[in-house]
């Protein structure tokens, strides 16, 4: 009979462990919805006026010149300021939170591909598909999740904490370029 108990008891427990795993983690469900609905969004968007494409077109130390096309998708969200009564300057404002980046570029003969998918409304990034080659130019495909400002899951290749940190530094670097063209489109 006491054998019996522990049986049932070690059943149950492992039964409700693979029952535990089965459920979708809701974070990476949720960013998984967020990025397929940016990818729909930028489908349509082509022709709605919400993308910015930018080529830059430079020389890579003895690998040869190389052109790098940033596609920056956004909202325009229109706004008032709180404003002083005495104040003479206007109210009103549009704001551009980004929410999707593609960039693609090559070093040589290796193609690479990025996308970064940030929040709208915290501008914070949620996920990244990075596209990288190992020391033989065999592919590494990764995706990065993320939540409350840090990594929460990577599939594919395992990365580094210097990599983690470097998508995070390009995704913030390429949302500020994105800020400062969109202010300065004249420059």
């Amino acid at each position: 009979m006491k054998i019996f108990r522990t049986l049932l008891l070690l059943g149950c427990t492992i039964t409700a462990l693979i029952a535990a795993a089965q459920q979708p983690d809701l974070i990476i469900s949720s960013i998984n919805k967020a990025y397929q609905e940016a990818k729909e969004a930028t489908k349509k968007n082509k022709s709605l006026g919400n993308e910015m494409v930018t080529t830059l077109s430079y020389t890579v130390h003895g690998q040869g010149k190389t052109t790098e096309t940033l596609h920056f998708f956004y909202n325009t969200v229109q706004g008032t300021y709180w404003m002083p009564d005495d104040s003479d300057a206007d109210p009103h404002f549009l704001y551009h939170p980004l929410y999707f980046v593609t960039r693609s570029y090559n070093i040589g003969k290796l193609k690479y591909n990025e996308e970064y998918l940030f929040d709208s409304s915290s501008q914070r990034l949620l996920f990244a598909s990075i596209q990288d080659y190992d020391e033989n130019g065999k592919r590494l495909d990764r995706q990065f999740y993320f939540h409350d400002g840090s990594t929460y899951l990577v599939l594919g290749p395992p990365a580094t904490d210097f990599m983690q940190d470097h998508v995070v530094y390009q995704a913030n670097d390429l949302r500020l370029a994105f800020d400062w063209i969109i202010q300065n489109p004249k420059e």
